[in-house]
């Protein structure tokens, strides 16, 4: 699966990307800190999946996830954040995306939420709608 990866603080996009790297069946083809940038690299590179952090300087997540869902309706989208809670995961599933990850979880949970999310399906943790941290 190809990947865009969405990420506006260097260092974890570093670490994100590092993981992805042990993946035999994951490649990240492009990368970026914007969300203008991804809508631009989504289009040119038509990645499988995106993942999109939802604090971004200019555009935020939410509405790059809304216009990428709008424009690339093929392209899966999982949505990665410090923050979390029911009504914010609901407004990542409303604008298109199919998975919440926290960044807090990201290398116990990054990896089956791609696949998951790559086949189609939705992956939350139940945590996150319970606002369990």
């Amino acid at each position: 699966m190809t990947i865009l990866l969405v990420e506006d603080h260097k260092p974890t996009r570093d670490e994100i990307r590092m993981l992805l790297e042990y993946q035999t069946d994951m490649r990240v083809i492009a990368e970026t800190g914007s969300g203008e940038d991804a809508l631009l690299l989504a289009q040119e590179r038509q990645p499988d999946v995106v993942i999109m952090d939802i604090l971004l300087p200019g555009m935020n997540g939410l509405e790059a996830i809304r216009r990428l869902h709008t424009g690339q309706p093929q392209t899966r989208i999982l949505a990665l954040s410090n923050h979390f809670g029911a009504s914010l995961v609901q407004a990542v599933l409303d604008a298109g995306g199919l998975g919440y990850v926290r960044k807090s979880r990201a290398f116990e949970e990054l990896i089956p939420a791609l696949r998951t999310v790559a086949d189609g399906k939705r992956h939350v943790d139940r945590r996150l709608l319970d606002g369990t941290p």
